[in-house]
């Protein structure tokens, strides 16, 4: 019975836990290689998400927590999106800076959709 709960509880977690796509890192790598002028975390994560300036100004949120030294857990929350499903876009970057040198570790993002238009939780189902 002891068993059965924990599996019982272990599978809840899982399940009510946000899902994400994993993004490719290769291209941003890429980019950032040789520019040592990237001098925050927040200013990274926003080269990488590179949102067009003709779009507007975008409702941006940005945090950042170093998990390790010199390696950041960044998150960035695109709110109110001029889009007429999808409503908020998240993405979180795993990132580590070493002499002046960005390297990007892992790339997860998920997104919300109106209501009406899909899943109002963050998740990587499609909004219609």
């Amino acid at each position: 019975m002891k068993y059965l709960c924990i599996l019982l509880f272990t599978f809840l977690l899982i399940s009510c836990g946000e899902s994400f796509d994993n993004m490719d890192t290769e291209m941003i790598n890429k980019d950032i290689a040789k520019n040592t002028n990237i001098k925050s975390p927040e200013e990274l994560i926003t080269i990488y998400y590179n949102y067009p300036s003709s779009e507007g100004k975008p409702n941006l949120k940005i945090e950042k927590k170093e998990i390790e030294k010199n390696v950041f857990e960044i998150t960035l929350i695109h709110d109110n999106q001029q889009d007429d499903s999808q409503k908020a876009e998240k993405i979180i970057m795993i990132a580590e800076k070493i002499g002046g040198i960005w390297s990007v570790k892992k790339i997860r993002r998920n997104w919300k959709c109106y209501d009406g238009r899909g899943h109002t939780d963050w998740g990587t189902e499609i909004c219609n």
